[in-house]
């Protein structure tokens, strides 16, 4: 095998960034992420609650299309 038969690198298109923001709901931890570009969901650390994962985060909604919208329609700070 000679060096022309070795493949190029890989064009790889650079990731959009993403924008992610970490606050309280009621007292607690909470977190934001934008998970694709217009797509955030919001997280609180409550590990005592039992609809928590094994983390201690429990979901409080996704799909909100700005950080504003999602921190309006969950309460966080």
């Amino acid at each position: 095998m000679t060096s022309e038969d070795v493949p190029g690198p890989a064009n790889v298109e650079p990731t959009a960034d993403l924008g992610s923001y970490y606050g309280t709901y009621e007292g607690k931890s909470a977190y934001a992420r934008e998970t694709s570009a217009g797509n955030w969901q919001i997280k609180v650390h409550d590990p005592i609650n039992r609809l928590s994962g094994h983390d201690g985060w429990m979901m409080l909604g996704t799909g909100w299309p700005t950080l504003s919208d999602a921190q309006a329609a969950t309460g966080m700070r």
